[in-house]
Parts: structure tokens; sequence; C-alpha cells
């Protein structure tokens, strides 16, 4: 490797030119009454450096906005799928419920049906009979 103690600033990337560096433009021009003349690149490669930082800080910024985002998607998504168990759960007690309604149902039919054939059977008049029901008013 080669000494580059005497200058004032190290090498960047180990020593090896940059073609950014061997541009001509950006380079200082003095002339006889020692008026400086900077040719342009020099300063837009400073703007274009500041807007390089710029654009990698906004990058991160929507990076950072992507991923809060993604959370508050995934706690969005985690809570639904809490719902929906829930949810699930309610149906199923619900469902279980309608199965033993259903089956109460069922039989109370069946000692219907066998009650009016035990009254059709001892000849009692059960369909003509007159039913009164009393109403409680509160």
């Amino acid at each position: 490797m080669e000494d580059f103690s005497g200058l004032a600033l190290p090498p960047l990337f180990g020593g090896n030119i940059l073609e950014a560096e061997l541009e001509t433009e950006g380079v200082e021009y003095v002339d006889e009454g020692g008026v400086t003349e900077v040719q342009g690149s020099l300063e837009e490669g400073l703007g274009e450096r500041e807007g390089q930082g710029v654009r990698l800080l906004q990058e991160r910024e929507r990076e950072e906005e992507r991923e809060k985002e993604r959370e508050r998607e995934r706690r969005k998504y985690l809570t639904l799928s809490q719902r929906c168990r829930e949810i699930e759960q309610v149906n199923e007690r619900i469902l279980g419920r309608l199965h033993q309604v259903h089956r109460l149902t069922r039989r109370l039919k069946k000692e219907r049906r066998f009650l009016m054939k035990t009254l059709s059977s001892y000849g009692d008049d059960f369909r003509n009979a007159q039913l009164t029901i009393l109403l409680e008013v509160k």
C-alpha cells in the first residue's frame, strides 16, 4: 500500500481514485487579479450529495411509515382474528342451544302424539274441549 501520510485527508476507498475525482469541473481557477472561479460541478456535487442525504432521509421516513403501517395492520389483524374466534365460540354455543331446543321440540311432539293417542283410546273428546287460558296482567 502506498504511503499517504503527507496528504491532508486520507484517501477514500483504499486509495483508489474515484471517477468523480477525475472530473475537471469543480476545480478552482485563480486569474491574474486574484479572482477565484469555481466551475459548477463542485457546487452541484455538494447539492447532489445534500440531495442524496435528503433522499435517504425521506426514504428512511417512508420506510418507518411503512413499518408503522405494517404494525398497525398486524395489530388490526390480531384484533380481528380474536374477534372472529369469539364470534365462532358464540355461534357454537347458539348452535348447541338450537340442537337442544330441536331435541326438546321433537320429544314434546312425541309426548303430544302419545297423549292424543291415549285420550282417543279412552274415548275422550279432547278435540272439542274448551280451553281457558288466564293471562296475568301486571
